[in-house]
C-alpha cells in the first residue's frame, strides 16, 4: 500500500483521466453541490492507485466506453471516516462518503453523503468534503455493502451514529462518541458463503479493500487547502485458472470448486473467518462454478476460472476439478480431480498459503482415469497483464538478501555464500532486507535452529516492510537478552518461508569465533592420509618426506570487491607449510614432514586464519606407525 500525504491549492473539481490515455473525463460536482462551507469542512481528494471501471460512462468520444477488466469493477464504494480529539486518541465513526453505479441506490441519514467517482489511466478520484475539528482515519470497502459483526449480525446503515462535537475548533470541544468505535468496525467481515446454496459462489465484482490509518490532522480551521491522499484497493479474494489442453490431457473442464475452503475474511485487514488452526466448521466446499467459454485465461480481461477467499496452509485446500475423461474416441467418463495447493515440482511438500489479491494458475499437463499431472504457479494479481505470460517471482533466493542499511552492529558481514557472520557476545545487532514478490508481512514465517546449541540469536521486533516499488522486507535480530554465560553458541539457521510460493530460504548466522576457514584434505597429495572432520583431525604416516595437502575456504565479503584469503601455520618445525598466506578463497596449503619422528605418538596442531574474520581454524594432528 503507498500511501501519501500531499497539500495542493487546486481549483475545485479533481483532474480525471479516462482507463485508456487518449480520454479524458470532465471534473466532476462536489458532492454537496458547493454549499458546504469551507469553515466547516475540508476538501480531501482521495486518489485509488488502481485501473478501475465505472459505468455508465462516456468519453469525450461519446459512446466510446472505458474498457479495462471485469475484476477492476466497482459498483460500490463506501468510505468511513473515523475521529478522535487526540492523534493517538480512541476513534469512533464520523461521516461515511458512498458511490453506486445505480445512481437510484441511495443511503439515507445525517451521517451519509454520496460522492463521484472518476476513473483514470492510472488511478481514480473522488473529490470528499470531511468536517474539520479532529484527526481521521479513513476506510474504504469496495463492491461489498453489507458488514457482518463477529456475532453473524448485520451491521446496517441505521445502526451507524456519526459522532458529535459540541464546539468544533473551540477550546471547550467535547465529542459524542460515534457508533461504532474503530476497535469494533476492524472486526466486521464478509458475508460469509453458504455451501448448500448452489448459486453463492464469488464473482465479478470483487470485493476489495484500502485504508489510510496513517491519523490526517483536521483541527485547524484556519486552513482550507486541499488535501490529497492516495492509496491502493487491495482484492480480498485469490483468482484461480486453469490451462488444459483437451485434446492432449484427454480431459474437459466442465466445473471448478473448492475443498477446506474459508467461508469469508474480515476487511481490515484482510483476513480468514475462523479459527487458526480451523475447526471443522470454519472449512467448506465451496459451490462448483461451471467452466463457460468465456473464462479465457488468455486475456487480462476475461474472467477467472474461480475465485476464493484466502486459505492459510494448516487448511489444506485444495481445487476440484469435474469434467469427462475421453477413455477412446466414443466414450467419455465422469471424472473428478483434487489438486492440492503445492508448489511446482513439489507434489509431496507442504502446503502453500492462497493470499489475497493473487493469482494461482493450474496448468494440467496429461490426466488418466484416476490421476492428474499438473504444475501450480503462483503471480502478483497486476490491474493489468497477459496472464500466459507472466513469470512468478516468489522463489525468493541468497541474492535477493542485503544487509539493511541502519541496525547491524559493525562486526556484521555478509558473505557471498548468502551466510552472515557477527560476534555472540552481548548487546550486537542484526538487519537484513529480502526482494520478494509480496511486502505483505504476513506472507512470511521464519524459524530459528540452533543445532542444538544455545539459544543466542533472538529476533528484535516486527518485521518491517517498504513501498511495492522496492519489494523489501526488513528482519532484525539481537543477541539474547539473558546472553550472559552461554559458551555453547553455534551456527544459528534461520528459515524464512513464503507462505505465498511455499519456498524456503535458509540463512546461516556464524558466531565470528567459528568463521575460520573451512578445512578438507587433498587425497591425491596426501598419500597414507586421512581426514576426520567432526574432530579436525589429520593423520599422517610417520615417515621421510611425508607430505599432507589441506584446501583452506575463506569466508569472503559479497560486494564489488570481495575481500576474503587465509594464512596457515605449524606449531612444531618438524612440520613445515609451504606458504604462509594466500589472498584467494581456496588456498591448498602442503605440509612436509621431512623426517619421521622419533615416536609415532607425536602431535602438533596447524592453525589456519581467516584473513576477513581472524577467526582461527585448528586441526590436529596425529602420526601413525608405518610398518
Amino acid at each position: 500500500m503507498n500511501i501519501k500525504h500531499t497539500i495542493s491549492t487546486l481549483l475545485l473539481g479533481a483532474l480525471l483521466v479516462a482507463c485508456t490515455s487518449e480520454n479524458t473525463l470532465n471534473p466532476p460536482t462536489p458532492p454537496d453541490g458547493g454549499s458546504a462551507s469551507n469553515n466547516e469542512t475540508r476538501e480531501v481528494l482521495l486518489s485509488l492507485k488502481n485501473k478501475l471501471k465505472v459505468t455508465p460512462v462516456e468519453t469525450k468520444a461519446v459512446g466510446d466506453p472505458i474498457a479495462t477488466a471485469d475484476e477492476n469493477h466497482i459498483y460500490s464504494l463506501d468510505v468511513y471516516v473515523f475521529g478522535s480529539k487526540t492523534e493517538d486518541g480512541d476513534y469512533t465513526f464520523q461521516q461515511q462518503f458512498y458511490y453506486r453505479e445505480d445512481a437510484r441506490q441511495t443511503l439515507e441519514g445525517d451521517h451519509v453523503t454520496s460522492f463521484t467517482l472518476n476513473t483514470g489511466a492510472d488511478n481514480s478520484t473522488a473529490l470528499l468534503r470531511m468536517k474539520k475539528g479532529l484527526f481521521v482515519k479513513i476506510y474504504c470497502v469496495a463492491n461489498n455493502t453489507k458488514l457482518i459483526q463477529p456475532n453473524g449480525a448485520e451491521f446496517t446503515n441505521t445502526d451507524f451514529k456519526g459522532l458529535i462535537q459540541s464546539a468544533p475548533g473551540q477550546p471547550g470541544n467535547t465529542i459524542t462518541d460515534g457508533v461504532p468505535t474503530e476497535a469494533d468496525f476492524i472486526t466486521f467481515h464478509t458475508p460469509a458463503l453458504q455451501a448448500a446454496v448452489a448459486d453463492d459462489i464469488l464473482l465479478t465484482p470483487l470485493p476489495m479493500t484500502g485504508a489510510n490509518t496513517t491519523p490526517l490532522d483536521l483541527t485547524d480551521f484556519s486552513v482550507s487547502a486541499r488535501t490529497q491522499l492516495g492509496f491502493k484497493l487491495t482484492r480480498m479474494v485469490a483468482r484461480f485458472d486453469v490451462k488444459n489442453d483437451a485434446s492432449l490431457s484427454k480431459f474437459t473442464v466442465k466445473s471448478v470448486s473448492m475443498g477446506n475452503g474459508r467461508t469469508g475474511a474480515t476487511y481490515f485487514p484482510v483476513k480468514v473467518l475462523g479459527n487458526t488452526p480451523a475447526d471443522a466448521a470454519d472449512l467448506i466446499t465451496y459451490p462448483a462454478r461451471d467452466y463457460t467459454a468465456d473464462q479465457t485465461t488468455a486475456k487480462p480481461d476475461g474472467k477467472g476460472i474461480f475465485y476464493s477467499y484466502p486459505s492459510p496452509v494448516d487448511d489444506g485446500g485444495y481445487l476440484i476439478l469435474t469434467g469427462t475423461y475421453a477413455a477412446n474416441l466414443t466414450e467419455d467418463i465422469d471424472v473428478t480431480y483434487k489438486v492440492p495447493f503445492k508448489p511446482i515440482g513439489d507434489e509431496t511438500g507442504n502446503y502453500i498459503e492462497v493470499a489475497h489479491n493473487h493469482r494461482y494458475t493450474v496448468s494440467i499437463t496429461s490426466a488418466d482415469l484416476y490421476h492428474l499431472d499438473f504444475t501450480l504457479n503462483v503471480a502478483d494479481w497486476a490491474d493489468e497483464e497477459n496472464v500466459d505470460d507472466y513469470k512468478p517471482e516468489n522463489d525468493f533466493t541468497k541474492e535477493d538478501l542485503a544487509l539493511a542499511a541502519t541496525g547491524n552492529s559493525g562486526d556484521v558481514k555478509l558473505l557471498t555464500d548468502g551466510n552472515i557472520v557477527m560476534d555472540a557476545v552481548t548487546g550486537k545487532t542484526l538487519a537484513f532486507t529480502i526482494a520478494a514478490n509480496n511486502t505483505d508481512p504476513d506472507a512470511f514465517t521464519e524459524k530459528l535452529d540452533y543445532a542444538g546449541g544455545n539459544e543466542w540469536l533472538e529476533m528484535d521486533g516486527a518485521r518491517t516492510t517498504t513501498t511495492k516499488a522496492s519489494m523489501l522486507t526488513t528482519f532484525k535480530y539481537k543477541t539474547a537478552t539473558d546472553f550472559t554465560g552461554m559458551t555453547d553458541c553455534r551456527p544459528v539457521t534461520i528459515r524464512l518461508t513464503n507462505k505465498v510460493s511455499g519456498k524456503n530460504l535458509d540463512i546461516k548466522v556464524i558466531p565470528t569465533a567459528l568463521s575460520g576457514p573451512e578445512i578438507s584434505l587433498v587425497a591425491e597429495d596426501s598419500d597414507g592420509c586421512t581426514y576426520d572432520l567432526a574432530t579436525n583431525t589429520v593423520t599422517i604416516p610417520n615417515k621421510d618426506g611425508q607430505t599432507v595437502k589441506l584446501k583452506a575456504i575463506a569466508p569472503t565479503l559479497a560486494g564489488e570487491t570481495p575481500t576474503t584469503g587465509s594464512g596457515a601455520a605449524s606449531t612444531d618445525n618438524w612440520l613445515v607449510v609451504d606458504a604462509a598466506s594466500s589472498s584467494e578463497a581456496e588456498a591448498a596449503y602442503t605440509f612436509t614432514m621431512a623426517t619421521a619422528q622419533s615416536s609415532a605418538d607425536a602431535t602438533t596442531t596447524l592453525t589456519f586464519t581467516s584473513t576477513l574474520t581472524s577467526a582461527k581454524t585448528t586441526v590436529n594432528v596425529k602420526l601413525k606407525a608405518v610398518d
